[in-house]
């Protein structure tokens, strides 16, 4: 008969050195997860560009793992949806912002 107090106990130790999570993009390659919003509608979240253009979707509607953690950082739901109608009606991309390149000195 086995032991469930000594099985408990080991399911409960905590390892010597944490296990470090695996980066998104490495979790998703190859996949697609396809999300319903009340408010955003339908969307997909996958590992990166390449997977975005296999899945055959508007771009708009696309979040590759980089993007997804962009969006994420932002705090207010309205800001976030604005963010992602605009990336609908533009079929476009969430990037990190790059201000104006300036001529001269």
């Amino acid at each position: 008969m086995p032991d469930y107090l000594s099985i408990a106990r080991r399911a409960l130790e905590q390892p010597k050195e944490p296990r470090q999570p695996e980066p998104l993009e490495d979790v998703l390659k190859g996949l697609a997860i396809e999300l319903w919003s009340d408010a955003a509608g339908r969307l997909f979240i996958v590992a990166d560009e390449d997977d975005a253009r296999r899945l055959g979707e508007p771009r708009g509607t696309v979040y590759t793992a980089a993007e997804v953690r962009r969006v994420v950082q932002i705090g207010d739901p309205a800001t976030v949806l604005e963010i992602h109608e605009w990336k609908r009606s533009f079929n476009g991309r969430v990037r990190e912002y790059q201000g104006a390149k300036r001529g001269g000195a």
